[in-house]
């Protein structure tokens, strides 16, 4: 029984971890040129910036990054 309530509050706390709410697109737009390039995005831990990049255009527009989230 202590071992599936172990299990069951492990798949909890990984939930709240993923679901981790990202910085605010104005703030990781450190040049402010309306995209996040992939230099700005390795400053935000948890985000792949591969998978975000759903265009594969090098970079991550408001709609990427929110998708993201």
């Amino acid at each position: 029984m202590t071992k599936y309530l172990l299990a069951l509050a492990a798949i909890g706390f990984s939930g709240l971890v993923l679901a981790q709410e990202l910085p605010s697109f104005e703030e990781v737009d450190t040049n402010a040129d309306g995209q996040i390039s992939m230099e700005e995005a390795a400053a935000i831990e948890g985000l792949d910036f591969a998978t975000a990049d759903t265009n594969q255009d090098g970079a991550l527009d408001q709609e990427e990054y929110a998708a993201a989230q």
